[in-house]
């Protein structure tokens, strides 16, 4: 049954809704509508037909809304207020002026707030720099993904291992056989590295022989020569601008001489560009590979297949697909290595893009750039970490900065302000507020980027072509921020009803869980967790440092022997250095024990098997193992007693004999890439002759007739000025026409771990700000929270609590809440930090004693910041209490 009564006051009801209409005008529409109803029921419609018909006559509530309001308007304004967009520019000024004037007000939280965030951003701008210049190695090369670098793995064996070299006969070989190959090159690093022009002799780290291809494959671009014919001929070599002006001065370096070990007269033929830093290739000059020999006497020759240490780069040709390429070199290494070998190796190709970060192949030289991928997700994550937890702080403080805003509110709510408005006002200024610290951000990245590429002690370049991605990008994180942090107190507080919000009434709350609980639960969280992971990589890190090694490496004087002529002369050398009072023992050997070693197969005379093996060969004179305290488990070292030893004794350390099987392999036979033959007299406990990230390698030890590369010393405690002094007049009196270069052993070893140090130095300086950040955030809640209990805090203190029982009672529950953020915390730190330990082949045992640690860490802090506004709201006196709300 239609109940006309009822319609009519609904509809009433609906038109007071609209600002347009006034009583008067309602009440006019309301007899015009009863009117037109009587008239409509006399032409014989029913009562509700005649109600619905009337009332489109009138027509729709708002346009009629827009008209009433005209006819009382001074001036006939197309649109009123209501409806008009409420971004308009003449509202923008009013916003801003509020919005700096609030800012100005609470200036203290205000700086926190702006702090963090602007902190949080410069951090998430110089690891951006960071991540950004690790990942884009070898991009700046024409068509880099055509280029690959060739790599050899051993599979169907226990231990198998993935070869970063290859030998020298096969990129030619891959040339000659596959059409999809375009280029070859070979690139090795130069064991005999005296350079020398006229007076000046130096000792140069960063030589390298390379195919004539090399300056068409990669774009290292010459100044001065030409590119397609400067490595064609023997002897022949460019340099870098760095080492042209090192040798030559002013002057045009072209067709000029230098002299590499006293021995070879090399032809300049190029000086290159400036080189790019990005590049896995580190070189300070390059000799044509035509000039490129085995050392006399050295078991392989330049035609060997089974050398492996030979870095092979090649370029196929465009549309050519790598994985049908590869499914083709089973065949290669058959027809070249035999059957056995096209079994139990194969050959990939490695994009040219991948070399960088997937550095831990076998043979992987020192002397080339590498990176960690870990790392860049490591960083990545603490980015991520940093920019969620000043997100969340963000949040935390705009929301107890808004609480005390709730007079304000009623206010304006009671003088009219629309639910709208106020949620414009209190976006406007979170947005104001956000984009204040993008701009500080943005000013302040380049000053700290410097500082912490002096901390790291590499360089993190910002150039200004980033600042046209990090502009947009953070201004749109600060948009978005923004308008998350302050749209959750827009709405809440402008949905508060005028009355209760002027009573204080809007901040009792039954429930103790709400967003700002989770957001300090998350801070935490993450804090807790960069802190016990900073405690772990450190650990990791110091483990490494100082485990022991299996050899001395205290005391360890390293002279430079590079070049034959230096080897020829070691005996003289050895017996004058052994006769220095402040010297205990000396010996030469080969690399510096940082896994740069050369790998060739390696075949047994005594056994019925008769593949071989690839493993490291190292080289090792009289007295190597007397200095650098290596132990024997079976047979002696080399000993000048025995004439043989220098051209046929061979040692092996643990690992090499275990791969063969024998428990007692002294007087076995092996031969050396079915080259040179010898016999076995001793094997060494396994010793860690690379970095700790890898597992010890099977390792055959000899005596090489010429170049080896460093003189061990040992040498008694005292002055360190002193005994090189003394040793360097010793080295004078022995070959004053070769430069006195020395290290010390621990330090070298020490420089293999500097990727570690450094990511360990970022953490930690992160972990720090991290933890700052949190600490604001729950300065923020805290005060909200102590905001809430105000008065009752002034009750409290009348009736006879103490100013610790009222600290304890307001701190209590964020210690709950750190204490819930550790529980969350240790099980993704145990994760993570075992993923992270996999890059070691030697790792430490985490003690639940480091997660306790890091616990207690995080409940200090948070009690520090906690304390003092505790304290001091504790302190406040009553009466303020009582009047505060």
């Amino acid at each position: 049954m239609f109940d006309l009564e009822k319609a009519i006051k609904e509809w009433k009801l609906n038109l007071r809704k609209n600002p347009g209409y006034e009583d008067g005008d309602i009440e006019e529409l309301e007899s015009h509508l009863l009117d037109e109803i009587e008239h409509l029921q006399k032409e014989g419609l029913s009562i509700e037909e005649a109600f619905l018909k009337a009332l489109n006559e009138i027509g729709e509530a708002n346009s009629v809304g827009t008209e009433f309001y005209k006819t009382r308007s001074i001036k006939n304004t197309a649109t009123p207020p209501w409806q008009q967009k409420a971004w308009i520019p003449s509202l923008l000024p009013n916003y801003m002026k509020i919005g700096f004037r609030n800012l100005y007000r609470d200036s203290g939280n205000s700086f926190i707030n702006i702090f963090g965030l602007s902190m949080a951003l410069i951090c998430c701008i110089v690891i951006f720099s960071y991540v950004r210049q690790e990942l884009t190695f070898d991009n700046f090369h024409e068509n880099p993904d055509q280029i690959y670098r060739l790599t050899f793995q051993e599979i169907n064996r226990p231990g198998a291992r993935h070869f970063a070299t290859t030998s020298p006969p096969m990129g030619p070989a891959l040339l000659e056989t596959y059409p999809e190959v375009e280029e070859v090159v070979r690139f090795r690093f130069v064991d005999s590295n005296i350079i020398q022009h006229e007076d000046m002799q130096f000792y140069e780290y960063d030589v390298a022989y390379a195919d004539s291809s090399f300056l068409t494959m990669f774009n290292f671009p010459l100044k001065q020569g030409n590119a397609n014919t400067a490595l064609d001929e023997i002897n022949s070599v460019i340099l870098t601008s760095e080492m042209a002006e090192k040798y030559f001065g002013e002057e045009n370096p072209i067709g000029k001489s230098l002299t590499l070990d006293n021995i070879t007269t090399l032809t300049v033929t190029g000086v290159l560009a400036p080189i790019q830093q990005n590049t896995h290739l580190k070189f300070d000059c390059i000799i044509s590979f035509h000039s490129f020999s085995a050392p006399p006497g050295y078991p392989v020759t330049v035609e060997s297949w089974g050398w492996v240490s030979f870095y092979t780069y090649v370029r196929l040709r465009d549309g050519t697909k790598p994985e049908e390429l590869e499914a083709k070199f089973k065949d290669f290494l058959v027809t070249n290595m035999g059957s056995d070998v096209g079994e139990n190796r194969i050959l990939h190709l490695q994009p040219l893009s991948e070399v960088y970060l997937n550095s831990d192949l076998q043979n992987a030289s020192t002397n080339l750039l590498t990176g960690n991928r870990g790392y860049i997700l490591g960083m990545s994550a603490v980015a991520a970490f940093l920019l969620l937890i000043a997100c969340f702080n963000f949040m935390n403080l705009s929301t107890a900065q808004s609480i005390r805003r709730g007079k304000e509110v009623g206010v304006r709510k009671t003088l009219g302000a629309r639910r709208s408005g106020l949620v414009r006002q209190f976006l406007g200024e979170s947005i104001l507020m956000a984009f204040l610290s993008v701009i500080l951000a943005i000013i302040f990245v380049i000053p700290f980027s410097r500082f912490v590429s002096s901390l790291l002690g590499m360089e993190l370049g910002i150039y200004i072509e980033d600042f046209r991605f990090i502009v947009p990008v953070f201004l749109v994180i600060g948009l978005l921020l923004g308008i998350i942090s302050g749209l959750y107190p827009a709405l809440v507080m402008s949905s508060f009803k005028p009355t209760k919000v002027l009573k204080g009434d809007f901040f009792r709350k039954k429930s103790s869980f709400d967003i700002r609980t989770v957001l300090v639960v998350a801070q935490f969280s993450i804090a807790i967790l960069l802190i016990t992971g900073s405690f772990i990589i450190r650990e990791q890190i110091q483990f490494i440092q100082q485990r022991d090694l299996g050899f001395e490496q205290d005391q360890i004087v390293v002279l430079h022997m590079d070049g034959r002529e230096l080897t020829r002369r070691y005996d003289l050398i050895r017996q004058q250095i052994q006769s220095n009072p402040n010297v205990i023992n000396a010996g030469m050997g080969g690399g510096l024990l940082d896994g740069d070693n050369g790998s060739v197969p390696i075949f047994s005379r005594d056994a019925e098997d008769e593949e071989g093996y690839p493993m490291n060969i190292y080289g090792a004179h009289f007295g190597y193992f007397e200095t650098m305290g290596i132990e024997f488990i079976k047979g002696r070292g080399f000993n000048e007693s025995y004439s043989t030893d220098a051209t046929s004794g061979i040692i092996l350390n643990e690992a090499a004999a275990a791969v063969f099987g024998w428990d007692d392999p002294i007087g076995k036979h092996i031969q050396v890439d079915q080259i040179t033959e010898g016999q076995i007299i001793g094997v060494t406990r396994n010793f860690n002759f690379a970095s700790l990230h890898r597992e010890i390698q099977p390792l055959v030890m000899y005596i090489p007739p010429t170049n080896m590369e460093n003189l061990f010393v040992r040498v008694r405690p005292g002055n360190a000025n002193t005994i090189l002094t003394s040793l360097e007049q010793t080295w004078q009196e022995a070959v004053p026409d070769f430069p006195f270069h020395f290290r010390f052993l621990d330090e070298h070893l020490d420089e293999m771990y500097q990727a570690d140090q450094r990511f360990f130095k970022l953490v930690t300086a992160f972990t720090i700000l991290t933890i700052l950040i949190a600490c604001l955030g729950l300065y923020g809640l805290i005060s909200y929270f102590i905001l809430q209990r105000t008065k009752e805090i002034g009750i409290r203190k009348v009736l006879g609590a103490s100013v610790l029982q009222i600290a304890f009672l307001l701190s209590k529950k964020f210690i709950f809440l750190v204490a819930i953020a550790n529980l969350i915390a240790w099980p993704a730190t145990w994760y993570l930090m075992q993923n992270w330990m996999q890059n070691f082949a030697y790792q430490i045992d985490v003690n639940l004693f480091v997660y306790l640690i890091s616990g207690l860490i995080a409940l200090g802090i948070a009690w520090l910041t906690m304390s003092y506004k505790s304290i001091k709201a504790a302190l406040m006196n009553p009466v303020k209490s009582l009047k505060s709300e």
